[in-house]
């Protein structure tokens, strides 16, 4: 079973590419982070319940909950392995999720990189207006 999780507020393309080629790697589930725990000002701009229901409507994904973080997920979900954007290997990963990946014996694999994401759709959005 394969485990991505993120906010996914404002699904777009680079969200459904993510998705889609975390599935390619096996049975993929999705934890959708919970309003509360979004740690950007000002986000979510769609609400926790509507989030979840976008990403459960993708053809690609077996299953999505809601999660406090993505601890949370791997724990709820027992993943075989945890998959995380590409922006994550500049990024890093959290020493927890790491942590908790390898003593759980859980792979930690990258999809490709995409062209956009939410932060620079609402930045576009706010030049605009």
């Amino acid at each position: 079973m394969i485990l991505a999780v993120g906010c996914f507020d404002l699904l777009h393309v680079g969200h459904v590419r993510h998705l889609e080629q975390a599935s390619d790697m096996g049975e993929l589930v999705v934890g959708v982070t919970r309003d509360q725990y979004v740690g950007k000002a000002g986000r979510p701009i769609i609400p926790e319940s509507e989030r979840l229901e976008l990403i459960k409507s993708l053809r690609f994904v077996s299953d999505a909950k809601l999660c406090n973080d993505s601890i949370d997920a791997l724990i709820m979900f027992e993943p075989d392995i945890f998959c995380k954007g590409a922006d994550y290997r500049n990024k890093g990963l959290l020493d927890s999720e790491i942590e908790y990946c390898k003593a759980h014996e859980i792979e930690i694999r990258f999809t490709k990189p995409n062209p956009q994401t939410t932060t620079q759709i609402i930045e576009r959005i706010r030049c605009a207006s």
